[in-house]
């Protein structure tokens, strides 16, 4: 398996250009929404809320040519540090059509700058990313599972071709999790009549593949009910706790506002 330093190699003059935790933080004003397992009730992670607009300032601001991936991932990965090694973080990268070979550089520059094992990370793709055919994809995901970070097909059962998709993509045995769409949750109730046999099926699916499957819109009891009678195995909504800058996530579940040093 390579490693973060094997990755990175000559590219250490890119540490400079990942900024601390703290100034970080204030520019971007990072939320934490925390996810849970489901059976259980306890913390199995958190899911990176960003302000989008402002990361888009800021890279319009700077000299060098960043795509808003690279803020992500070197705000991401200061913030991994500071959470618990159990708290896995998930990085929000729908916007990636296709992951450049460059951010897997960028990203184990980021890990050793940060001291973090990449396994405390996983990289959320939206169905236009995993949708492509082309060998760069799948080069770039073997990549980045070879590097120990966890890889999800986010926003599933939004987009028409999610189904057949998932299908593809499970075969390859490059994902590690699925997320349910919360507008899957969230539809009137006259087409909603229909979700529950196709979250089933997801939930079934994920499972024959050694997949975890995980929801996004748990806002109610019965919602959290629901998806805890069919298997979904993580979550996170209004019914289970609400984004929250870091230092309140860490003060809410106890860690306390401390980094914690990978070695």
């Amino acid at each position: 398996m390579k490693t973060a330093h094997g990755l990175a190699g000559s590219s250490r003059r890119r540490l400079t250009r990942v900024t601390s935790a703290s100034s970080e933080d204030r520019f971007l004003s990072p939320m934490l929404a925390p996810r849970f397992a489901l059976d259980t009730k306890t913390l199995r992670g958190a899911d990176l809320h960003l302000d989008i607009a402002g990361l888009t300032a800021r890279s319009a601001q700077r000299k060098r040519r960043d795509a808003l991936w690279a803020s992500i991932v070197e705000s991401g990965c200061s913030i991994a540090a500071r959470l618990p090694p159990h708290c896995r973080l998930a990085l929000p990268l729908d916007s990636v059509e296709t992951p450049p070979d460059v951010l897997i550089l960028h990203l184990a520059t980021s890990l050793i700058a940060t001291k973090l094992d990449a396994s405390r990370l996983e990289l959320e793709f939206g169905e236009n990313t995993l949708a492509s055919e082309n060998d760069a994809l799948f080069y770039a995901l073997a990549a980045l599972r070879d590097l120990g970070v966890g890889l999800v097909f986010a926003g599933l059962g939004a987009g028409v071709t999610s189904l057949t998709l998932l299908r593809d993509r499970a075969f390859t045995g490059l994902l590690s999790a699925l997320k349910l769409d919360r507008q899957i949750l969230l539809r009137p109730h006259t087409v909603a009549e229909a979700e529950p046999p196709l979250i089933r099926a997801i939930v079934r699916f994920g499972a024959d593949f050694g997949l975890t499957t995980r929801a996004d819109g748990v806002d109610s009891p019965e919602t959290l009910a629901f998806l805890t009678d069919v298997g979904c195995a993580e979550g996170r909504g209004a019914a289970l706790g609400h984004a929250e800058t870091v230092p309140c996530f860490l003060s809410t579940h106890g860690f306390g506002d401390n980094a914690h040093d990978e070695g």
